[in-house]
C-alpha cells in the first residue's frame, strides 16, 4: 500500500484551500490594465498551483510581457512570486527561493501586509520542502506577525499548519499536534471549513504514520464532516479517499474497494484527467493488495494509457513505478528514465522563454527596494550634520 499511504500525506502548500477561481484565463488576458492584471494572475495562481501547475509558468510569462516597458514594481514582484512557485514545486529549489525572496522583498517595500504574509509563507514553504527546519519556521512565523496586521483574521494564521508540518517533519510530535489543534481553533472561528478539513487530515496522517488506525479514522470522519459543509469537491473527495485507505487498514476491504469506486466516478465527473488517473491508480493498487493481479493491472493500465493520452509524464512515471513493483523488467526502468529526462528538458524550455534579468541573492533580512526618499534623507544627513556643529560654535 506504498503509493496509496503516499497519496494522503498532506504538507499544506497553503492554508487555504480555492476550489474554483473567481477569474480564468481569458479575463487575465483580455485585462488592459497591467496593475488589474497583476492582481488577477495572484488569484489564479491559487488555482494552478492546486489544479494545474503547468499553467503558472504560462501565466508567468504573460504577465511578465505585458511588463517589460512599465518596469512597474508590483508587477515585478508578482511575476516573481508565479515563477518562485512553479520553480519549487518542479524540483529547482534555489533558483526558486532566489524569485520568492526577491518577490519578498519588493512586497515588503509595497507595504501590503496580506501579500507580505503570504510571501514569508512561500518561502517557508521552500525551506519545508529542502529541510531546512529552522529557516522554515522562522519565515512561518514572521508571516503570521505580518498577518496579525491584516483585516481579514484569517492571515493570522495563515502559516500555523505549515508550522505544524515543520515540527512534524522534524521529529517534534507533540508540537506538530500542538499547532495543527491551534490552528483548528482558530479556522472553527472563521468557519474555514476547508481549511479545518485539511488540519484533520494531516492529523489522521500523523495516526496513520503511528499505526493508530482507528485514531486515524475518528480524524478522517471529522474530516469528511468539514469536508461536506465546504463548497469544494476537491477536498470531499480527499476526505472519501483517505476514509477508504483506512477502511482497508482496518481490514474492511469490500467497504474500502467501495469507497474507492465512487472517487473514480466521482473524479470521472469532475473531469480533472490528473484525478482520474490517481484515481484508477489507487483502485489498481488495491486490487494488486488483495492478490487480484490481474484486475489491477487493468486500473493501472488505464491510469497509462489516460496519461500518455493528454501528455501527464509525471502521472504516466508514477503509473509505471507502480508496475515495477510487479515485474522488475529493465524495460519499465528505461522508459522511465527516458521520460524523466524528457521531462527535464521540457521544463528547461519553458523556464527558458521568460526573460527575466538574472536573479540576486537575497539575504534573509535584507530589503533591496528603498523609497527614493530615503536615499535623498541619507545625502543631505551629513549637511544637516555640517549645519548643527556649525551653529554650536557659533554660539
Amino acid at each position: 500500500m506504498n503509493r496509496i499511504t503516499l497519496v494522503i500525506v498532506l504538507l499544506h502548500l497553503s492554508s487555504f484551500c480555492y476550489g474554483q477561481s473567481v477569474y480564468n484565463f481569458s479575463q487575465f488576458s483580455n485585462e488592459s490594465e497591467p496593475k488589474n492584471k497583476a492582481t488577477i494572475a495572484l488569484e489564479l495562481l491559487k488555482y494552478y498551483n492546486r489544479h494545474h501547475l503547468d499553467s503558472l509558468n504560462i501565466l508567468g510569462i504573460a504577465l511578465n510581457n505585458s511588463n517589460l516597458s512599465l518596469k512597474d514594481p508590483y508587477i515585478k514582484a508578482t511575476t516573481e512570486r508565479i515563477f518562485g512557485m512553479y520553480d519549487v514545486r518542479k524540483g529547482f529549489m534555489e533558483e526558486g527561493l532566489k524569485l520568492l525572496k526577491s518577490s519578498r522583498s519588493i512586497f515588503v517595500n509595497l507595504g501590503n501586509d496580506e501579500l507580505i504574509c503570504e510571501a514569508f509563507n512561500e518561502t517557508g514553504i521552500c525551506y519545508l520542502l529542502m529541510n531546512d527546519f529552522e529557516r522554515a519556521k522562522k519565515n512561518f512565523i514572521t508571516s503570521n506577525k505580518f498577518g496579525q496586521s491584516c483585516k481579514d483574521i484569517s492571515f493570522s494564521f495563515l502559516s500555523t499548519i505549515n508550522l505544524a508540518q515543520c515540527y512534524y517533519e522534524s521529529g517534534d510530535l507533540g508540537s506538530a499536534e500542538m499547532y495543527a489543534q491551534n490552528y483548528i481553533q482558530q479556522a472553527i472561528k472563521e468557519n474555514k471549513f476547508e481549511s479545518i478539513a485539511n488540519a484533520y487530515s494531516f492529523l489522521g496522517q500523523i495516526e496513520l504514520d503511528q499505526q493508530n488506525i482507528d485514531e486515524a479514522l475518528i480524524y478522517f470522519e471529522l474530516q469528511m464532516k468539514n469536508a461536506q459543509k465546504s463548497s469544494s469537491p476537491y477536498i470531499l473527495l480527499r476526505a472519501k479517499n483517505n476514509l477508504a485507505i483506512t477502511r482497508f487498514y482496518q481490514g474492511k476491504k469490500d467497504a474500502a474497494l467501495i469507497l474507492f469506486k465512487e472517487v473514480l466516478a466521482d473524479r470521472k465527473k469532475q473531469g480533472l484527467i490528473a484525478y482520474i488517473c490517481d484515481a484508477f491508480l489507487n483502485l489498481g493498487q488495491i486490487h494488486n493488495e488483495l492478490g487480484e493481479n490481474e484486475k489491477g493491472s487493468l486500473y493501472i493500465d488505464s491510469s497509462l494509457i489516460l496519461a500518455t493520452k493528454h501528455g501527464l509524464i509525471s502521472h504516466r512515471i508514477e503509473a509505471l513505478e507502480v508496475k515495477m513493483e510487479n515485474d522488475s523488467s529493465k524495460y519499465y526502468a528505461d522508459e522511465i528514465s527516458r521520460l524523466k529526462q524528457k521531462q527535464l528538458k521540457i521544463i528547461k524550455k519553458e523556464r527558458a522563454g521568460r526573460k527575466l534579468k538574472k536573479s540576486v541573492e537575497i539575504e534573509e533580512s535584507t530589503i533591496l527596494y528603498w523609497p527614493w526618499y530615503i536615499y535623498m534623507i541619507l545625502i543631505f544627513i551629513p549637511f544637516v550634520i555640517y549645519l548643527i556643529l556649525k551653529k554650536g560654535l557659533t554660539n
